[in-house]
């Protein structure tokens, strides 16, 4: 008897155990979160959804771009009806960061929009990786409406009984009647004596202000690392406000000095186009500490030293520094403006 239970026990150990490793070496984790579960009917709210899957999967699909896809817009906005009274629009290309040993995460950010008050639970996202579906947690949602002032409104449709007069009734018939030719009158007047202005002021040019000097990249990157740096985030905190506005000031900057499009391109992607570049290359190890701390800040919810966020705003300033535009030297400024000028002097 003895020996019956010693087996049952082991017997049970074993399948616990091979339950417990088959759930741990799932090849695929997906879960979503909404930023609040109270929404305003009509309002839009964020989902983020978070992928954890091997990195040899290649084959994954998200089953919000299936639809669109086969219309042959999945480069467009989409909207979708996820269920009824609440359609899903999604949004931009999904970000992966790499988490090492052979594991990569990928984030997507959609927007839903209910239109239908109450109670509302969507179901689970669905990630489909050849013939396996995984789902999501599902999302519960309070649905409010907005307050309707039922007296206002039926006031506003009734018809007014002793409203008040306004100024234009006591305008006279021949007025009121030919408003339009008065009207004509004063447009002409007005354009001639714009006319006038504009021919004893030597052409429209000089009525016309100038439009305000582009700034350059480099000093428009620069004064807003200064402004970041004085406001001290990481000092009370918000680191994770920190390296998000330090990382798009890069990729502005990188966007106007090189036309990189480092707005719409993930974290892989400014890597390869920083390399890629002949300026950039020589400081795309700087550039790769920072995307990577930044990734691990903003998705990770790591809280790097106080060191840590002194040497990656240093490289940040480093690396704007290092790819400024060169200046041109004076004989050479002087030289292209005289040209420039004697260009203007012959007829």
């Amino acid at each position: 008897m003895k020996n019956i239970k010693t087996h049952v026990c082991a017997a049970s150990v074993a399948l616990l155990l091979g339950a417990v490793g088959s759930v741990a070496q799932s090849p695929v984790s997906i879960k979503a979160r909404v930023d609040s579960v109270d929404v305003l009917q009509g309002r839009l709210r964020t989902v983020d959804v978070e992928i954890v899957q091997d990195a040899s999967v290649k084959d994954g699909r998200w089953t919000v771009d299936i639809p669109a896809a086969a219309a042959g817009h999945d480069k467009a906005p989409r909207v979708i009806e996820l269920v009824s009274g609440v359609e899903l629009h999604t949004k931009g290309i999904p970000d992966t960061l790499d988490l090492g040993n052979n594991r990569i995460q990928i984030n997507r950010r959609l927007l839903i929009q209910p239109f239908d008050s109450g109670d509302v639970v969507l179901p689970g996202f669905e990630y489909i990786v050849g013939a396996d579906t995984f789902r999501s947690n599902a999302l519960a949602l309070k649905v409010y409406t907005a307050d309707v002032d039922t007296m206002t409104t039926v006031h506003a449709l009734a018809p007014a009984i002793d409203a008040p007069r306004h100024f234009w009734d006591w305008v006279p018939d021949f007025i009121a009647d030919y408003w339009w030719i008065y009207l004509l009158c004063i447009v002409a007047v007005a354009g001639a004596y714009f006319g006038w202005k504009i021919y004893h002021k030597g052409g429209i040019g000089r009525l016309v202000k100038p439009a305000p000097k582009p700034v350059p990249p480099y000093e428009r990157a620069m004064n807003e690392l200064e402004n970041l740096r004085s406001r001290k985030l990481c000092e009370r905190g918000q680191e994770r406000e920190f390296y998000t506005q330090l990382t798009e000031i890069l990729r502005e900057y990188l966007e106007g000095r090189f036309g990189i499009n480092a707005m719409e391109m993930t974290t892989t992607q400014i890597k390869a186009a920083v390399r890629s570049n002949s300026t950039t290359a020589r400081s795309s190890a700087q550039m790769n500490e920072i995307l990577e701390m930044a990734d691990f800040v903003k998705f990770a919810k790591m809280r790097p030293l106080p060191e840590d966020n002194v040497r990656v705003f240093t490289q940040s300033v480093n690396f704007v520094e290092n790819t400024k535009p060169e200046e041109m030297p004076a004989e050479d400024a002087s030289a292209q403006a005289s040209s420039a000028a004697g260009k203007e002097a012959r007829p």
